[in-house]
Formats: structure tokens, C-alpha cells, sequence
């Protein structure tokens, strides 16, 4: 079991099952965020398009940009492809989480294990 972490701005305890769906670097962009998580879902699509999206998308993310983002999914320097997807997702970037990953890998950042999910290593 990994560590509980406690949301800093109401105080409720998340185990290791929290899924990531954005990262946000604005109190704009998480607004917008929340705005569209609270939605019916079937507004939630048509909103998406139309509230503006302060994000860009990134095609092409530094390999800075893309640490940053497997750093943030690691929980107990343990990565799973859902958390990493949605950082990346966070963070604008069109690159898919398993070829982020696997690139990791093969750079010698994570190492895959039986389960499916990446020990980050350092």
C-alpha cells in the first residue's frame, strides 16, 4: 500500500486508486477543469469545445516536459499508464502514455514490471 496524501485544499486523505484526469498550473485552467468535470456528461463534450482552453496542445514536449509529467504520476515511484495519461493530458502534451513509457524505458528512467505497471528509477 502506498502513502495517503491529503488534498491541501480540503483536507480529504486519497489512497493510491486517485486517477489523475488534469494537471493545472493556473487557478484559471482549474476552474475550467472542475467546471467540466462537474457537467452531465452529456453537456461535458460540447462545453470542452466551447469553454477556452488556456493549454495548448504539444506535439513535440521536451524530454524535461515529459520526466516532469512521469514524476508527477509516480506514486511511491511507482508509474501507471492511467496517472501518466492524464498528466500528460494535464500538461497539453498529444504524446500517448505507454510510447512516453516506453521510451522511459528504453532511456533507462523506468523499468517495466510484471504487473503493467514502470518502477521509476531515481
Amino acid at each position: 500500500m502506498g502513502k495517503t496524501r491529503k488534498c491541501p485544499h480540503c483536507g480529504i486523505q486519497a489512497g493510491d486508486n486517485l486517477v489523475i484526469v488534469s494537471v493545472v498550473d493556473t487557478a484559471a485552467e482549474l476552474q475550467r477543469e472542475v467546471a467540466i468535470a462537474n457537467m452531465p456528461e452529456k453537456l461535458r463534450e460540447e462545453m470542452e469545445t466551447r469553454l477556452p482552453k488556456s493549454i495548448e496542445s504539444n506535439e513535440n514536449p521536451s524530454a524535461n516536459q515529459l520526466f516532469a509529467c512521469i514524476r508527477i504520476a509516480a506514486i511511491n515511484d511507482i508509474v501507471h499508464l492511467d496517472r501518466l495519461a492524464g498528466a500528460l493530458r494535464g500538461k497539453g502534451i498529444s504524446v500517448g502514455a505507454e510510447d512516453v513509457a516506453e521510451e522511459a524505458v528504453s532511456q533507462g528512467l523506468l523499468i517495466r514490471q510484471n504487473d503493467g505497471s514502470y518502477l521509476l528509477l531515481g
